[in-house]
Order: C-alpha cells, then sequence, then structure tokens
C-alpha cells in the first residue's frame, strides 16, 4: 500500500502533464477536517423532523428548461429523462458520458479519463447537441471522441436528455438528441441571503481528489453566483493488461492522468415582474493524457460569456419573451510528449438565441423563436485534417400545443411544430497536398407532430413522429489528412448531401402510489447517412497509383503514401440509407415507503439495433443492457446499490472488433451528520464505489476500447454540505 502510494507520488512528479497549482489530496481533504469542527454537536444530534428528501417521499416536479414551455418530463410528447438532486449525486462522475451512462438509452464514447461524451440511441458527435443553460458548449468535442466536453458535471444542478430528434428547437445538430446542463449560473429567480454548497471526495484508484463550491447571494432583485471546480488523478489501475490480446500495460493504464478546473461568476437583475437580466462568465481548464498514445496529451481552455433577458407579458398576445445570447473563445493543443506540441485547435463562436411564447390563440399556446450561429474554426499542425471553416447557422422555428378532450379517458395533448435552417460553410484554401475545397451551404428543414392521451387517471399513451435534416458537417465535407485519435486517415465528401431522417415512436408510462414504470419503442429510418467507411482500391490518399484491389482494407502511412502495413487505415465518409430501432423500459417500485426505513427498486433494459440497407452493421453501437438498482433511508443513512449487465456486441460493422460482454456494479452510501432545522441545509459524509467487481469493461462504442479498457475498481470518500 505504501509502495503503491509513493510510486503514484513519483509519477505525479514526473508527469507529462502541466502542474495544477495545489496537491489533490492535501487540498481535498482540507473541507473534512473544517466540517468536523465546524459540526461537533450536530454529528450527534438526533435528525431534524421533517428533514426532507426521504426515499419514497414525493418528489416536487422538475421542469425541463431545454423546452421554452416549461413543462416536466412526463408533461412532454417526446422523450425526455431529468436528473437532479440526491439521484444526480449518485451518479455524478469526471465526464458526462460517465454521469449518463447509467440512463436508458444513453453511453458514452469513453475515451479514458479525461473525455467521454455521450451517446443517445448509437447516435454521437454532430448528431448529440451539448448545451450549456439552453445555448450549445461551443467547443469541439462533436468534431472527435478524444475532445472533452467544456461542460462539468461537477457544477451541474439539472442535466436534461432529450432521446430522439431535437432538430425543432436546437437545429441539425440535434439530430440524434440534446444534453443539456443547467449550473445555475444564469438564475430566474432570487434566493434571498447567502447560499452555497460544497462537495469534495477522493478517490483510491489513480489518487484522484475533486473539489467543487458554490456561493449565491441574494438581496432585493439582486442575485450573485459564483463557482469553482477542481479535478486531479495519476493514471488509473485497471483489472490486467490493457490490450484486450493480454498484451500492453498492466495493472495500471499508462498515460492516463488528468487536471481540470472550471469556474464562473453572474450576476442577474431580477424584477418583482419575473423579468430578468443577468450575464455571466466562466473559464474551464484542463490536460489529460491520450492513454492510446505513449506520452501525448491534451491542453485545453475555454473563455465564455453569457447573457439572459426574460421579460414576462412584454406585449398583449405574448407571454413571455426570452433572448440567450454566447460567445466562446476555445483553444487545445495536442502535444506529442511534454514540450513538443503538435496541431492547435481554435474555436471562436457567436451563439444567439429568442423565443416568444404567445398566449392561447383559438385554443393553441406554443413558441416561435429564431436561432443564429456563427462558428470560425481552424486547425494547424500535423494532424489539422480538417482545413479552417468559417460556419454559418440561422433557423426559423414554431412549436404549437392543444390540448383535447374526447371523453373520460381520451383527454390528451397535440403537438406539432416545424423548423428552417440555413447553414453555410465556407472553408480557406486547402494546403499544398490536400485538395482544394468550395463553399457549401444547406437548407435542412425539420417537423413534427406528436400526442400525449390520458389512459385512465394514471398513465399516458404517447406518439410522437419526427422529420428531421441534418447538414453534414466541416469534417465530414473536408477532412483530409490522419486523425490520431481513430488511427485513421480520413476524406471527405464535399458533394454530401442533407441526411433525412423518419423516426417514429410508442412511448406509454404509468404513475401511481408504489409504481412508475416507463416504456417506448422507436425506429428511425435515415436517407443518406453519412459514416466513416474503408477503402479497397490500392491508392494513394491523393488518387495517385496504381488501382489494386485485393479485398483488403487499404492503409497509408501518415503522409497518405498506400502501404499495407501502414500506421492508419483509409476510410472515407460515404452515405447511404440507414435505420435504427430499438426500446427502453425503466420500473420503478416502493417496497417500503410508509414506515422509518424507505425502500425502492429500479429495473431498467435498452437496446438498439442500427445497420445499412446493403445489410453492413453500423460501428460503435451499444449493447442490450438490463440493470437492477435498490435504494433505501433510515434516519440519517442513505444507500443505493447499482448492478448492470451489458451484452456482448456480435453486430460489429466491417473490420470492427466485438466485445465482450460485463458485469457494472456500483454503490453509494451515506450519513448525514448535520440537517438544519428547516431540513434544506445539511452536511454528509459518503462512501462511494465504482466498478467493485473489478470486471475488463470496454464499451463498444468506444474508439479505443482494443487497447483502453475503462478504470478498474474505485472507491470515493467524501464530504457534501449545503450552506
Amino acid at each position: 500500500m505504501l509502495t503503491d502510494f509513493l510510486r503514484r507520488r513519483r509519477a505525479r512528479r514526473d508527469s507529462p502533464l502541466p502542474r495544477a497549482a495545489s496537491r489533490a489530496t492535501a487540498f481535498h481533504l482540507q473541507p473534512l477536517a473544517l466540517a468536523a469542527i465546524a459540526f461537533p454537536a450536530a454529528a450527534l444530534a438526533d435528525p431534524a423532523p421533517g428533514a426532507a428528501g426521504s426515499a419514497g417521499d414525493p418528489v416536487a416536479e422538475v421542469i425541463v428548461t431545454a423546452n421554452p414551455l416549461g413543462r416536466t418530463a412526463d408533461d412532454l410528447v417526446q422523450p425526455a429523462a431529468v436528473i437532479s438532486g440526491e439521484d444526480l449525486d449518485r451518479v455524478r462522475r469526471g465526464t458526462l458520458g460517465e454521469t449518463l451512462q447509467s440512463q436508458p438509452g444513453v453511453s458514452t464514447t469513453d475515451f479514458g479519463a479525461g473525455a467521454g461524451r455521450p451517446v443517445i440511441r448509437g447516435l454521437a458527435g454532430p448528431r448529440v447537441e451539448m448545451l450549456e443553460n439552453g445555448l450549445s458548449a461551443m467547443d469541439v468535442s462533436d468534431l472527435s471522441p478524444d475532445h472533452n466536453v467544456t461542460i462539468a458535471p461537477a457544477q451541474a444542478r439539472q442535466i436534461e436528455v432529450l432521446k430522439g430528434p431535437a432538430t425543432l428547437l436546437y437545429g441539425n445538430s440535434a439530430a440524434g438528441g440534446v444534453v443539456n446542463v443547467d449550473n445555475g449560473r444564469l438564475p430566474t429567480r432570487v434566493e434571498d441571503g447567502l447560499h452555497g454548497a460544497v462537495d469534495t471526495y477522493y478517490g483510491t484508484n489513480g489518487d484522484e481528489g475533486s473539489f467543487s463550491g458554490e456561493l449565491n447571494y441574494g438581496s432585493g432583485p439582486h442575485m450573485l453566483h459564483a463557482d469553482y471546480g477542481f479535478r486531479e488523478a495519476e493514471d488509473y489501475s485497471i483489472p490486467g493488461w490493457s490490450n484486450v490480446d493480454g498484451s500492453g500495460f498492466h495493472d495500471t493504464m499508462n498515460n492516463s492522468q488528468l487536471r481540470a478546473q472550471s469556474g464562473g461568476a453572474s450576476y442577474s437583475y431580477i424584477d418583482g415582474n419575473g423579468d430578468v437580466f443577468g450575464f455571466g462568465a466562466n473559464r474551464f481548464t484542463t490536460n489529460y493524457g491520450l492513454p492510446i498514445e505513449e506520452s501525448a496529451f491534451i491542453l485545453m481552455h475555454q473563455t465564455r460569456l453569457d447573457t439572459q433577458i426574460i421579460l414576462n407579458k412584454p406585449f398583449d398576445g405574448v407571454d413571455s419573451l426570452k433572448f440567450r445570447g454566447g460567445t466562446s473563445n476555445y483553444d487545445h493543443t495536442e502535444f506529442e510528449a511534454k514540450g513538443e506540441p503538435g496541431t492547435i485547435f481554435h474555436n471562436q463562436q457567436y451563439q444567439g438565441r429568442i423565443e416568444a411564447v404567445h398566449a392561447p390563440l383559438l385554443g393553441f399556446r406554443g413558441v416561435f423563436g429564431a436561432q443564429f450561429n456563427w462558428r470560425d474554426f481552424s486547425a494547424v499542425g500535423e494532424e489539422a485534417y480538417v482545413p479552417p471553416v468559417y460556419s454559418r447557422q440561422a433557423g426559423l422555428f414554431f412549436i404549437e400545443e392543444k390540448p383535447f378532450d374526447l371523453g373520460p379517458y381520451s383527454r390528451g395533448k397535440l403537438e406539432f411544430g416545424a423548423r428552417a435552417e440555413r447553414d453555410t460553410n465556407t472553408p480557406q484554401q486547402g494546403e499544398a497536398g490536400r485538395p482544394a475545397v468550395a463553399e457549401r451551404d444547406y437548407t435542412p428543414f425539420s417537423a413534427s407532430l406528436g400526442s400525449s392521451f390520458n389512459v385512465g387517471a394514471d398513465s399516458h399513451l404517447k406518439l410522437y413522429a419526427t422529420h428531421a435534416e441534418r447538414s453534414p458537417v466541416p469534417e465530414e465535407l473536408y477532412a483530409f489528412g490522419p486523425h490520431g485519435a481513430t488511427e485513421t486517415f480520413e476524406r471527405g465528401n464535399i458533394d454530401a448531401k442533407k441526411e433525412s431522417s423518419n423516426n417514429i415512436e410508442l412511448g406509454f408510462d404509468h404513475h401511481q402510489q408504489r409504481w412508475t414504470f416507463n416504456a417506448s419503442v422507436y425506429y428511425n429510418q435515415i436517407h443518406h447517412f453519412l459514416y466513416l467507411s474503408e477503402v479497397d482500391a490500392g491508392l494513394n490518399a491523393d488518387g495517385s497509383g496504381t488501382p489494386d484491389a485485393d479485398g483488403v482494407a487499404d492503409r497509408v502511412d501518415e503522409d497518405g503514401t498506400f502501404n499495407p502495413d501502414g500506421d492508419v487505415l483509409l476510410v472515407d465518409y460515404r452515405q447511404a440509407n440507414a435505420k435504427l430501432y430499438g426500446f427502453e423500459t425503466e420500473l420503478h417500485y416502493a417496497v417500503l415507503q410508509d414506515g422509518p426505513v424507505k425502500l425502492n427498486t429500479r429495473l431498467f433494459a435498452d437496446y438498439v439495433r442500427a445497420k445499412l440497407d446493403n445489410g453492413d452493421n453500423l460501428p460503435r453501437i451499444p449493447p442490450i443492457r438490463v440493470g437492477l438498482g435498490i435504494d433505501g433511508r433510515w434516519q440519517r443513512f442513505d444507500g443505493s446499490v447499482d448492478y448492470t449487465r451489458a451484452g456482448r456486441q456480435d453486430d460489429t460493422a466491417p473490420l470492427e472488433t466485438r466485445t465482450a460482454g460485463y458485469n457494472l456494479l456500483d454503490a453509494d452510501f451515506s450519513y448525514k451528520f448535520y440537517v438544519a432545522d428547516d431540513g434544506d441545509h445539511a452536511a454528509s459524509v459518503y462512501l462511494r464505489g465504482s466498478n467493485l467487481l473489478d470486471d475488463d469493461i470496454r464499451r463498444s462504442t468506444s474508439f479505443i476500447k482494443d487497447a483502453v479498457p475503462v478504470p478498474g475498481r474505485s472507491v470515493y470518500v467524501g464530504l457534501r454540505m449545503s450552506l
């Protein structure tokens, strides 16, 4: 034990990553000592009467902020999930992909400890929009799986997942779904007085330490907010060998360390009418190793400014008018080793969005709006496989809903909407050796029609149909060069057409006393689906050479020269018709809810099948999963145990390797040693375990699954306080 500890400390000194300002362990254990001093009497006190949040207690309805009509997840026709409060605390992890991977229909790209982007129903990258308080993350995480999302889960108060096409509200980059993180930086109401929260932990795997905290002060119409978060870890432990064939690194995943910091501050003026004028600034920085390579790492930073204006009933016939705007200055450098910078990515982006909710008109209530986006992207260096591109998007949209009543069992709601968008990509002239590129523009159109029906007093039947179009993104159009993260030489498709998908979904939910049940089945037919495909021509990447198709996928050197033993696989962006279909189901049952002990159970399952019309499977699709969870509460003690069984993924694309099934066991236990008289402020210590079976987990959604497994057994001890 002591030997391992000293080894990790020596590794920290020799780490290729830039040093953080303070040592993780000492920094994160300080709040534990302070809490023991501040609350010695409270630790022995009896539980406060009326303490909120007991398992099985009624839970307040949570509004989905990503929907401008202010609906709960149950009210929406489109399938949605909301994670907040103690549920979010239990699943919160270092990346958004890890945090959400236990939700039905959601997985993660899983690129080591430093990067993990959500995968929704088998779709990822430029088909899943990442939002911070309703605006784009404005990073380049959609470009490659080794690029992290610049939104820290540690600061999240609520995370919302819209499953299936959400193009009506957020444009064609949401063709597969939306993840919206509300971190409280743009508040819409005043909380009088000083409030705050702290969460800090130490993890045994990789000597990991984390701290996050926020302070809020409200007085009259003024609301101030500030938050800060920090995370640090060394190379994490793995169960056995890093490579799936039993080679590579043993017990420890080389070059998987990370450092990350994030913080923000905001001011909002909120008057008695509920009108809001707010603005904020935040900074995100991280540097993390790329475990697929020996010593390469990414150093990333983003500075972001946001503003929000909300006017209640500004005009006759308009219930509310909301404007949100943001700007981001993003850079990241991919180092080959310490002191050896490689490719530099830069993204300057501006986004504005306006929504007007109109008063009921002829029984209809809805929202209409506009969204604008300007993006100046560039990459310079050895792996700058996409040229500098200036992109512009402008969209108009509306959504309307109307309740109907055809009898005691036919009450429900009709919802429909549409969006038209104009997307333009203007690249700079190609470099020497790179094909010349031209401007491309598209006009995607999307529409949806859905309805929910009351089936008795406690059940709803939902039917939802969507036509969604997606414009190709710059890398799909203009890519030409080696991409180290995926070990490919990518060639874009300058003549790519719009993707066009037709999605239909049937859902059912039931809420009655002890029971909660949700289930949905969906079918998505996508025309002109853009995907990466291997090449068999025997030519160089620029098309020169003598054709020699031999039935084996072509490999090339990093300069694009054909070589059967080359370092990278030559792949093209191609288009073909595809279909994705599957199901999700989740059952909650309160075993004990009336006595001093609360006990709940959860059972879920999900499955997605994805293939081209020619019969080939799409790559990196999650397998079928089944999960079982138990959570409970007794006095000041809370606990949960969650088990997930993921099946073997045999439905693989050509040249894609299969992944074995795995067992994931997580647990979380906490004890509140202080509860204030109001029941809303408390302090607790917690013990959390992840992958407690120390299973060799390789997710099929990961580009590097054959060389980099997920971390092995991890145990965390932490402190959480609300002030």
